[in-house]
């Protein structure tokens, strides 16, 4: 066939179509994929020790089964896990009573004005540090231990707090205090983040009370509930370093959790299979209870059962009243002072010599001086601060540098649907997988490697370990971004980089929150550094923890350190606060 046209002949040549049609399908480029390839390089330090970990549990001498499992019927193991279970129910009640602190704050206003900075402190600083706070305010000798102290002088004698028992009331008082703020400060985000024209239309129609709770607060807040959930929940049943402060040597089997079971295993024996086998059945109750809040990682909106009119603009949240205001400041600075309390003890016992804050309790005022801290600088905290900072700042740069363009990936890179969400899969179980996954192999692999006790080596490990949450977090911030935009900066010749120069204000809070959270957590963490750490890195918590073993002999120097260790994340915490909160809500908000 001939075509001839503007002076230029044309030939073609055709031939008959045979076979099926093939649908086409879109090429995509395979660049973006690139942006993947760290993120997977890094979970690597993860992904092959948890599969050394799985295939350890189910082989036997006979070959694979669950032989090794019939760990799960000795003693101590079934007390571990119902132990761990018990700290299950301790984290659902936090996040009840944390919900109901946030309403109180969000009715009354002037509370938050004293309430929040007491809230973020704890929060700031190491469960290993809550652990030592509280253990100098329940210390057992009523000249020395706050709370009894102030018992033996209303009733006339006092209970062994630290005793069979009542050590509980010293293990839930320390988590509660840590973790309350975090539950607390996000609930009153979401609070906040109620369309001010559905609070009127409520109004409007009457809705006050229980019945505004059921129909405008909850449902709202339930995507955010279930990141709140998420991350107690698993912060509970990890625990770990916590009953190690806290609990005296003779009674830590009474408390045992998984966590702190499977170390007694791999330090009393050599049988790899049941300690693996206890750290998978540490993961499946992790993952089962991490179910309930994973969908809180999504962005969802909420139906109300209101009938939707158009209420005069004067209604609303209406400015309270003077006597109210001063109402609400009262109930604030009260409850601010009781919360404040504990670092208040923290701070003056570590003004007091050793030789006083061993036979003294804080409010004495003999002794006070600086040679706690002194003492302290003599075993190693200085050095321990600058390790810290090293390893704390190389995990947190590596952490950004992989987790944004994998986020992005993820949120707008074109994966197909499958892939994605196997993606995503992937992270949500890697950020609720508990170190006893890993550890051992790892730190197994890092000796064979010639790298026991290097922070660069302890650093990798942190960002990889940190990578997971990081990724869903910022990729719940990117999706959260206008689609409208993003389809447009895609439609430019810089596509990539356009995206990300359009969505910025989006993501700057989960970025920001992701660095703070980082840093904070590799600068406070003990069972990274406790289980795959070798000697020559030092980490902060490690030095306080070697002290705090001779607990009522050096409980100056312990409060020392736990002070010095906690000024950089409390520092951090409050002034970054507000971002991390507006950085965690990104994409739960209703």
């Amino acid at each position: 066939m001939g075509l001839h046209t503007n002076g230029l002949s044309l030939e073609i040549v055709g031939r008959e179509i045979t076979g099926r049609p093939v649908p086409g399908k879109p090429r995509r480029p395979a660049g973006p994929y690139l942006l993947g390839l760290p993120a997977l390089l890094l979970s690597c330090l993860l992904l092959v020790p948890i599969g050394v970990t799985v295939v350890a549990a189910f082989r036997t001498p006979g070959g694979f089964g669950l032989g090794n499992f019939a760990v799960m019927t000795d003693q101590g193991a079934l007390r571990a896990v119902g132990n761990s279970l018990l700290w299950v129910l301790v984290a659902f009640g936090i996040v009840v009573v944390g919900f109901f602190l946030a309403l109180l704050s969000y009715r009354l206003p002037a509370v938050t004005t004293f309430l929040q900075p007491a809230l973020v402190i704890p929060f700031a600083v190491s469960v290993l540090v809550s652990g030592a706070t509280f253990r100098l305010l329940f210390d057992p000798t009523p000249e020395r231990g706050t709370v009894t102290a102030v018992w033996t002088r209303l009733f006339g004698s006092s209970p062994v707090w630290l005793g069979p028992g009542l050590f509980w009331l010293v293990l839930v008082s320390a988590f509660g205090w840590t973790w309350l703020g975090y539950v607390v400060s996000l609930f009153r985000a979401g609070l906040d983040a109620i369309p001010d024209d559905v609070t009127r239309t409520l109004t409007a129609e009457g809705v006050r009370g229980w019945r505004r709770l059921r129909a405008l607060e909850i449902p709202l807040l339930r995507p955010i509930a279930g990141v709140v959930t998420l991350t107690v929940v698993i912060a509970a049943v990890r625990v770990f370093d916590l009953i190690l402060i806290v609990v005296p040597g003779s009674m830590q089997r009474s408390a045992d959790v998984l966590g702190l079971n499977w170390w007694r295993e791999t330090t009393s024996g050599d049988d790899t299979g049941r300690t693996a086998a206890l750290g998978v059945v540490l993961f499946a109750i992790v993952a089962a209870v991490a179910l309930i809040g994973v969908r809180g990682l999504r962005r969802r909106r909420w139906a109300m059962p209101v009938t939707v009119v158009r209420p005069d603009p004067s209604l609303g949240r209406p400015k309270p009243r003077r006597s109210v205001r001063r109402f609400g400041w009262l109930i604030g600075l009260a409850v601010a002072l009781v919360w404040i309390f504990p670092a208040v003890v923290l701070v003056i016992t570590a003004l007091h010599s050793p030789a006083e804050a061993g036979v003294r309790g804080w409010w004495s005022a003999s002794g006070l001086g600086f040679s706690s801290f002194a003492a302290a600088a003599n075993v190693g905290l200085f050095r321990a601060l600058l390790s810290t900072l090293i390893i704390a700042s190389a995990a947190t740069a590596v952490l950004l540098v992989i987790a944004v363009p994998t986020a992005y990936l993820v949120a707008w890179g074109g994966l197909p649907v499958h892939v994605g969400r196997t993606v995503m899969a992937v992270f949500v179980v890697l950020a609720v997988t508990p170190v006893q996954m890993y550890a051992a192999p790892l730190r197994d692999a890092i000796d064979a490697a010639g790298l026991a006790g290097s922070r660069i080596a302890l650093a990798l490990v942190h960002a990889a370990a940190g990578l997971p949450f990081a990724v869903l977090l910022l990729r719940s911030a990117f999706a959260s971004a206008p689609p409208a935009l993003v389809s447009e900066a895609l439609q430019g010749p810089v596509r990539q980089s356009a995206v990300l120069a359009t969505v910025q204000r989006t993501y700057r809070p989960a970025l920001i929150a992701v660095a703070v959270l980082e840093f904070a957590l590799v600068w406070n963490d003990f069972i990274v550094g406790f289980l795959i750490s070798g000697p020559g890195t030092t980490p902060l918590s490690l030095v306080l923890w070697g002290e705090a073993r001779q607990f009522s002999a050096s409980s100056g120097p312990v409060a020392a350190a736990a002070v010095v260790a906690s000024i950089v994340p409390a520092v951090l915490m409050l002034s970054f606060w507000r971002t991390v909160v507006r950085g965690l809500t990104t994409g739960s908000r209703p």
